[in-house]
């Protein structure tokens, strides 16, 4: 996501530089295709400045209305906007009625569902082309994150005519298929599931012209996190592009999040947060990196294979800590139990989630523990409130806020989507109108 006042600005030449590199050809570039552009703003000609300068390079513009971290609500940008309709309308249509591309946008949910249809209704007479619909509040983040809302996601693919893009609730493949099933969107957009797993939407390919067996499917969603960060790694050594050093550490923080959690790794998670460029330079991240994939291997010689049971309790695979998998995020506990909880419990610790969403996911429990075998998602300590929730993750979020916001995230939406009749990739047609970008089914593919 990239600021568009800032962009905008002729004097903020670095920034530029490092939320979009338009000078040595290689983001927008051919290999970079197809490719949107997300901004934040809330001036509509500072949009429109930024949209003009980078439209050679991109497919569409996307329009973020659905950030509630509270820088957003400082800069006033992302779903600080959702009150002021008659700006949120002309920032879409100034991009719609000037730009040769089409505009699209990202928002979340009202409490009341008909204000949200009304609300998606309104950015589809501005101009929007797709819509990106997070079932979640603005209220609705860290540990509060609850569970996003499929109903009100089906009811806005309902009420408008553009294709929609759902949000919220994917921790694994396979659930994707369940998202597009209950809500009708024409595609899921995976965020911070994907940071930490960026396997999720991966399909094997296999050997013969047989399908992939479910095993399989399943292995090829989970890659070691180690094989995935050293691959990262090799794509920033071949690149002219410069990739800012805050954007690697949050994103191998991320990435080794399961392995971090055990005492062992320790050390390796205390080397990633000191690690300096200037000192260390791309090698010092490429030695800690081929240490921790030394370690995982040899956990997985001595673990117990990786055959993803889930647990019946919860509903959460348990994926082997040496494998990408999603971080769960426990739900927010009393201030009255504050201190009858363990900051690392030894006993498995019990909380229930209640859903939002209907039929479409059942009430759950999340059990806070680890094992030998792997965890439940990679859980966090128990999130007390804000303050204990960033004392608990201090590694990553140190490192994961702004400066994501500002280099790590600056890139497009991921535009894949797996259904059960067709699924749709991100190949597209125009069709009628040359600004209207209709979405191209395809075969369905393998999904466990």
């Amino acid at each position: 996501m990239i600021s568009a006042r800032v962009f905008a600005d002729p004097s903020q030449k670095i920034y530029r530089e490092e939320a979009f590199n338009m000078l040595l050809g290689e983001e927008g570039g051919q290999e970079d295709r197809p490719l949107f552009i997300q901004f934040a703003a809330n001036d509509p000609d500072a949009l429109l400045t930024s949209a003009k300068m980078v439209e050679p390079f991109a497919d569409a513009i996307d329009i973020n209305f659905g950030c509630p971290q509270d820088i957003a609500r400082r800069g006033r940008y992302g779903a600080y906007l959702c009150e002021d309709w008659d700006l949120i309308y002309k920032l879409i249509n100034t991009l719609h009625v000037n730009l040769s591309i089409p505009v699209t946008a990202k928002f979340r949910i009202f409490s009341e569902v008909e204000k949200t249809v009304r609300y998606a209704q309104m950015m589809e007479r501005a101009g929007a082309q797709i819509l990106t619909c997070h079932g979640r509040t603005r209220e609705q983040r860290g540990h509060k994150a609850g569970l996003a809302d499929w109903n009100q996601i089906a009811a806005v693919k309902k009420a408008v005519s553009v294709p929609v893009f759902a949000n919220g609730n994917v921790l694994y493949a396979e659930d994707v298929e369940r998202c597009l099933s209950a809500t009708g969107a024409d595609a899921y957009m995976s965020a911070e599931p994907q940071l930490h797993n960026p396997g999720i939407f991966y399909t094997a390919q296999p050997d013969s012209n047989s399908a992939p067996s479910d095993e399989e499917q399943g292995r090829s969603t989970h890659p070691p996190h180690a094989t995935v960060a050293l691959e990262y790694l090799s794509i920033i050594r071949s690149l002219q592009t410069p990739t800012g050093s805050s954007a690697i550490k949050a994103h191998l923080f991320r990435l080794f999040y399961p392995a971090f959690l055990r005492p062992e790794n320790h050390d390796l998670r205390n080397r990633l947060g000191a690690i300096s460029w200037q000192r260390d330079g791309l090698e010092g991240y490429e030695d800690i990196c081929k240490e921790m994939d030394k370690r995982m291997k040899r956990a997985m010689d001595e673990g117990q294979g990786e055959d993803f049971p889930v647990d019946k309790e919860t509903g959460l695979k348990r994926v082997p800590y040496w494998l990408c998998q999603p971080k769960v995020r426990p739900p927010p506990v009393s201030s009255s139990s504050k201190t009858e909880i363990p900051k690392q419990p030894t006993q498995p610790l019990t909380s229930s989630i209640s859903s939002s969403v209907g039929n479409t996911l059942e009430s759950k429990t999340v059990v806070l523990a680890t094992s030998a075998e792997g965890t439940l998602g990679t859980v966090v300590p128990v999130a007390l409130d804000d303050e204990t929730e960033r004392q608990a993750d201090t590694v990553v979020q140190s490192v994961a806020s702004d400066l994501l916001a500002r280099v790590g995230e600056k890139r497009a939406i991921n535009i894949t989507g797996i259904s059960t009749e067709g699924a749709v990739k991100d190949e597209w047609v125009e069709q009628g109108d040359p600004k209207r970008l209709k979405l191209q089914p395809t075969q369905p593919e393998q999904c466990s």
